[in-house]
């Protein structure tokens, strides 16, 4: 991931009310002009980012809801 798609992240998380999301819907529109290949590999550099504690309050909730990994916001 890049600094640039990082920093996109953690904006959106920032802005994110507490509660359950899949990270397109977190980043919002600038997710749609995004190519695949940058949404997949984001998508898979987030979780394992997740997973490892690297975001604080977010956690993997080890389900998929219509594809996408559901994530919560714990504060």
């Amino acid at each position: 991931m890049t600094a640039d798609q990082e920093a996109m992240i953690r904006d959106a998380l920032d802005a994110l009310a507490p509660g359950e999301f899949h990270l397109p819907d977190a980043i919002g529109a600038r997710w749609d002009t995004l190519w695949i290949g940058e949404k997949v590999g984001i998508g898979n550099d987030f979780l394992q980012a997740v997973r490892e504690g690297r975001y604080a309050g977010i956690e993997d909730t080890g389900r998929k809801e219509h594809g996408l990994h559901v994530y919560v916001k714990t504060g």
